[in-house]
Order: structure tokens, then C-alpha cells, then sequence
């Protein structure tokens, strides 16, 4: 979905006191991704959640590559067809000394490229990624972010989508998804979590970023608490299915920022009013330190 939030280029800006010169490359092994995958409309929202995990290896072409795979898909909503598949999603390699990825994408032996991270602000992205329309996305602006211990640089490329390009990341807009550029109604997507030799690192350390499987609970997990209405419009109604196991509450903005928290008697209900238009991340923390996190849009 079409999101116009152009007073955030102030705020990725300001970011830029951060900015590392040391090279992060991309991950060839023990790596994995959990994608939230979200469509709006009628007959209503239909979520997504699913896991990119590095597999193994193959050789294509003489060349060693990284094969990505999806082991399973959990699904929410109605939706008139499946829109992600589970299974093989493309082999891909780097080319270290030049900073850029390679892809193969299914039922191709042509690579193309995936991710250039050299690019400097005004420089069009090109590759698998790049939008579909004339319209290309371009280097708004280079800044960096906390990833595991270490900044990382980062390239924003899409305003309207929030996509970024992080190193050693990959893109936030699902990893491998070809940006919506300006078009409108496209599906929300974004990476929830990222972890890499069994520890999460992004977007912080303590995120529960457990692989998705047709065993692993996550939707179930996250049916505990309901955000709604999801677009708001600057109330947020939060609902809590067991406030005696959950430890802590808590809203943060793009930047970390925390604009809610409740840590001591939870109730059933919760209400935060006078939200300001943007992206935000409600977070739940149970007994155990498990993290729950849903994205939340506001438009007031």
C-alpha cells in the first residue's frame, strides 16, 4: 500500500553521524530472513509470514552459488490467490572486492545482479530489484544503522515504501521482491527479522527470530495481542489475550525511539491516542524475554 510519508527523509538523514567505512559482506552461510507479507483491501488483510534461509550450495555455470529456500508459509486473512510460494527462491554469490550480490533467480541459468552496494545518492538502482515501472527508485540518501554490534552502512531508496538497502542485509523491502517504485496499492512488505551463525542481529539483538515452519507458532503466537484499526488513524486499540505472561509493552518509532510503554499490571485493553503519522513497531515481551512484534501504519 502507497505510503507518502515524505518528512521521514528528515528523519532517515539524520542518522548519517554514523557511517562506517568497513566493508560488511553478504552472508554465504547459516543466514536467515523472516518476511511479513501484507496486502490491503477487500475483502480484507491478508498476512504473510514466511523464513528466506541460505541452504546450501550449488555449482551453476562452473560458479559456486547459495541457494535460498522458504521452507513454509503461514498465512492470515482471504486473499483470491497465493501470492508467495513456498520452496526454491534463486541461488545467489558476491563478488566481495566489488560489493555487489548475484542472483539467479528459479528456472534461470542467467545471473543478474542483485544488490550494488557502491552506490552513491542520485545513482538509479538497477537489477532484479528495480522497479517495474519507468519510474526508477534512486539513491535518496547513504547513512547507517545498528546491525548486531556494529553500524552498517545504509541506502535509502524508496520513500513511499520505507525500502532500504543495508549492508550485508540485503533489502527491507522482503530481500529479494522487486521494488513497487511509486505505484500504488502494492503489498506491504518488510523484514522482520534478520539472523545470521544462530544469533539475531537485526533489527535488534533480542527479537524472537525463530525459523517459520508449519510447526513453528508464530501466528499463533501473535493471535496473544490484537492492533487495530491497522492502517490507524492515530488511536491505536491494543488487545491482550494473557496480561498476566506478558513483561512489558512498548511502541517505537522508525529510529527506535520509544513513544509507549507499559511494564507493570497489563491489562485486557489498552488505548494509545494522539500517534503522529508514520511507521511504528508494537512490541510484546512475555515472562520468558520472547518478543512478539507487529508493524502498525498510522495515518491520522
Amino acid at each position: 500500500m502507497k505510503k507518502l510519508f515524505f518528512f521521514l527523509l528528515i528523519l532517515w538523514n539524520s542518522n548519517s553521524n554514523a557511517q562506517t567505512e568497513n566493508y560488511h559482506p553478504f552472508p554465504d552461510s547459516n543466514a536467515q530472513w523472516n518476511i511479513d507479507f501484507r496486502v490491503f483491501g477487500w475483502p480484507g488483510t491478508y498476512e504473510a509470514l514466511y523464513s528466506i534461509e541460505i541452504s546450501g550450495d550449488t555449482l551453476i555455470n562452473s560458479q559456486q552459488y547459495h541457494k535460498l529456500n522458504t521452507p513454509y508459509i503461514q498465512t492470515s486473512g482471504k486473499s483470491k490467490a497465493n501470492l508467495i510460494y513456498a520452496g526454491y527462491k534463486g541461488a545467489i554469490r558476491q563478488d566481495t572486492v566489488n560489493r555487489k550480490v548475484y542472483i539467479i533467480p528459479p528456472s534461470e541459468l542467467t545471473e543478474q545482479l542483485l544488490y550494488d552496494f557502491t552506490l552513491l545518492p542520485g545513482d538509479t538502482v538497477k537489477g532484479f530489484i528495480e522497479t517495474y515501472g519507468d519510474q526508477k527508485d534512486v539513491v535518496i540518501s547513504v547513512d547507517s544503522v545498528l546491525v548486531g554490534n556494529n553500524y552498517r552502512k545504509r541506502w535509502n531508496i524508496n520513500l513511499s515504501y520505507q525500502i532500504s538497502l543495508i549492508e550485508g542485509v540485503g533489502s527491507t523491502y522482503g530481500l529479494i521482491e522487486k521494488s513497487p517504485g511509486q505505484g500504488a496499492d502494492y503489498p506491504d512488505i518488510s523484514i522482520s527479522c534478520f539472523r545470521q551463525n544462530f544469533n539475531t542481529i537485526y533489527p535488534d539483538t533480542t527479537t524472537n527470530c525463530d525459523i517459520i515452519t508449519q510447526i513453528n507458532p508464530v501466528l499463533k503466537s501473535n493471535e496473544l495481542i490484537k492492533a487495530y484499526p491497522n492502517p490507524s488513524n492515530g488511536i491505536l486499540n491494543i488487545e491482550v489475550d494473557q496480561p498476566k505472561m506478558v513483561k512489558k509493552i512498548q511502541v517505537t518509532d522508525l529510529l527506535g525511539n520509544i513513544v509507549f510503554l507499559k511494564e507493570e499490571n497489563i491489562p485486557y485493553n489498552l488505548k494509545i491516542e494522539n500517534l503522529s503519522a508514520g511507521i511504528y513497531f508494537l512490541s510484546v515481551i512475555d515472562l520468558e524475554n520472547k518478543w512478539i512484534t507487529k508493524k502498525i501504519l498510522n495515518y491520522p
